[in-house]
């Protein structure tokens, strides 16, 4: 068992969101867990493919992702991330711009972290 680092979790989310601006599907491939679920805002289900796929169509494109707060909470083999943020883009070519809360949970197998799980609401603070 490894006791988390949360400085390794500050920069494994900071890669993730460098990641999700560029669009970079192959760094996204390897922070996220292949048996990764997320659940957006209207409570839709997606896996690691479906995530991936929205990125490689373009029909997901951020041109801002902008956290100002993160609360990490370091376990074992576990960590679960709290933030909330301000993002920007296109999504099916549509314009969009919201606050959103995010909760993540990485987890360690192998030695190599990855995201698990996923979830965004949207916030009005």
């Amino acid at each position: 068992m490894t006791m988390t680092d949360e400085s390794t979790i500050d920069t494994l989310e900071e890669q993730l969101r460098l990641a999700m601006l560029a669009g970079r599907v192959e760094a996204l491939e390897t922070l996220l867990d292949d048996d990764m679920t997320s659940i957006d805002h209207l409570g839709r289900w997606a896996n690691k493919s479906q995530e991936l796929e929205a990125y490689r169509t373009g029909i997901l494109k951020l041109d801002q992702l902008d956290v100002y707060d993160r609360v990490i909470k370091p376990m074992v083999n576990t960590a679960s991330v709290s933030l909330r943020a301000r993002i920007g883009g296109t999504y099916y070519g549509e314009t969009f711009s919201a606050k959103v809360a995010y909760t993540r949970v990485w987890f360690c197998r192998h030695g190599v972290w990855k995201v698990i799980s996923m979830h965004y609401s949207l916030v009005t603070i």
